[in-house]
């Protein structure tokens, strides 16, 4: 079916969206009563959509030449626009590299971004194997939770790390799910010495997971890259070499985003 039923869509959202259209690059400031006008929206019912998206940060009221009732689209949407542009940038700059990780390792493939006090992962390679890691793309995870999370946790600067740990509860996904806050920075310094984080069924049971950091031009972290299977498939041996793949290909991805060491 190309069409969304009518019947599906929320009419009030619908129409408080709708508002948003008459803000362009020719008109970033629109008066309360021209958008009324505009919209044939009676005034009051913009009053209270746009106090509401004011409230939380998609629209600024601003005063112009004395006028009042005057907005512009707020930082929310610069927020949501660098997130959008930064995760489809590296997805298109670390999808080549990935693939040739997959094919080397036969193992799956994640890439995952920061998102406030969340990973997300954005991208997923599976292997051949019949039995594979469960992970969807857009599934979000604490930074407590599994090695491609941890990783870019761990490369945060302190002050960060300790305002994340303060303010967000750490969930247990499993018995072997880290929520002790001093074992968890033993696991970070682990990491930043290392140059890797390794979890063992943080996330789900009986799998394993190896992640590297990615870095931007300016030596932040934006993105983590790991390579996770089931634990029956990962020797010793195979955990040495899977962890120089993976930390390659990070440093490889880096260096296309202008990172220098």
């Amino acid at each position: 079916m190309s069409e969304i039923a009518d019947n599906s869509i929320n009419n009030s959202l619908d129409k408080a969206l709708g508002l948003l259209k008459y803000f362009t690059k020719d008109n970033p400031i629109r008066g309360l009563s021209e958008v009324a006008r505009l919209s044939s929206v009676p005034k009051a019912t913009v009053y209270r959509l746009f106090n509401t998206f004011e409230k939380n940060g998609y629209l600024m009221k601003v005063d112009v030449s004395g006028k009042q009732n005057q907005y512009k689209l707020g930082m929310k949407f610069l927020e949501l626009g660098l997130l959008v542009s930064d995760s489809l940038e590296i997805k298109d700059i670390a999808r080549p590299f990935m693939v040739e990780l997959r094919d080397s390792i036969n193992e799956d493939v994640q890439l995952a971004i920061r998102d406030k006090d969340q990973a997300i992962y954005i991208e997923k390679l599976t292997c051949s194997h019949s039995i594979r890691l469960y992970t969807r793309i857009g599934r979000r995870a604490r930074f407590n939770a599994g090695a491609c999370p941890r990783v870019l946790l761990s490369f945060l600067e302190d002050e960060e790390i300790n305002k994340i740990l303060k303010n967000e509860q750490l969930i247990k996904y499993t018995d072997n799910t880290i929520i002790d806050k001093e074992k968890l920075w033993d696991k970070i310094k682990e990491s930043r010495k290392n140059g890797y984080a390794i979890s063992f069924g943080e996330m789900e049971p009986y799998t394993i997971g190896i992640a590297a950091p990615i870095f931007d031009y300016t030596g932040k972290v934006i993105a983590s890259i790991s390579a996770a299977g089931p634990q029956q498939r990962f020797t010793d041996e195979r955990i040495k070499l899977i962890v120089v793949k993976v930390k390659e290909t990070a440093q490889y991805i880096s260096k296309q985003l202008g990172f220098r060491k």
